[in-house]
């Protein structure tokens, strides 16, 4: 499945961004953008990742793959898709995402740290807890950014994500586990029952951008089919505390 030179070149096209949406999301740490993918590439997308999910299946049953069953409980992680999968290239190195995520971190230049696809186990996928990412990540700076780019439609039914509004400002927490309920909050003194959640229920093909450091979770997944999304995270360069592929 060989992406044409239409879809490569629609990919590194603008998407168009306001200074309020800039503002929204430097005040509030998160926003989420409508349509940033078509659903001809949203189509690819899940062909690609379909095809990834089978493939991590059969190194599996053969003793390549080593997995915590509770961990998978709420989400099945697959890094860096780009190494093996030719088509997913253009999508991840997309300079589409890479200028959405240098201008709403106000920065000179982005780079990409990695890719990695998010699915959700169907009929009884776990909630992921809230968090925030940043204390994962081994950059020496806060300030990188999250692209999660929705390959189904979600909602609170199938795994939407909910972020709560300026919480990046708390700075970089400890980091918590992700089955762990509310412990983000009580380094902070917060009761979870006094926070105000967004929830960023979205079409196919939107995609939410969100600061490292905000707070965020992801419903469980009742319904009878996986959630799948892509994940992106981008920093300035100097940032990191080693050298990652680039994109820039």
């Amino acid at each position: 499945m060989l992406l044409d030179g239409r879809k490569k070149m629609t990919l590194d096209s603008e998407y168009p961004i306001t200074r309020e949406q800039v503002d929204q999301y430097q005040q509030n740490g998160f926003i989420q953008l409508p349509d940033v993918l078509s659903q001809d590439e949203v189509r690819d997308l899940r062909k690609i990742l379909s095809q990834a999910v089978r493939d991590r299946k059969k190194r599996y049953l053969r003793g390549q793959v080593q997995v915590n069953p509770r961990y998978e409980q709420v989400f099945v992680q697959m890094v860096n898709l780009w190494e093996d999968y030719e088509d997913i290239r253009p999508y991840v190195f997309s300079r589409r995402l890479a200028e959405i995520a240098r201008r709403l971190t106000k920065s000179r230049s982005v780079r990409l740290w990695h890719d990695h696809a998010l699915i959700k186990p169907a009929l009884d996928g776990k909630e992921t807890q809230w968090h925030q990412d940043f204390p994962y990540w081994p950059m020496k700076e806060p300030g990188a950014l999250s692209i999660w780019l929705a390959l189904d439609s979600v909602n609170e039914k199938n795994g939407c994500l909910c972020f709560v509004p300026e919480t990046h400002k708390y700075g970089t927490l400890k980091p918590v586990s992700l089955t762990q309920k509310d412990s983000v909050f009580k380094q902070v003194g917060l009761r979870p029952r006094n926070v105000k959640p967004e929830v960023m229920c979205m079409k196919a093909g939107s995609c939410t951008f969100h600061d490292g450091n905000t707070f965020h979770y992801a419903f469980g997944n009742t319904s009878a089919k996986p959630r799948s999304i892509g994940h992106h995270i981008y920093a300035e360069w100097h940032h990191l505390q080693w050298r990652f592929t680039l994109c820039d």
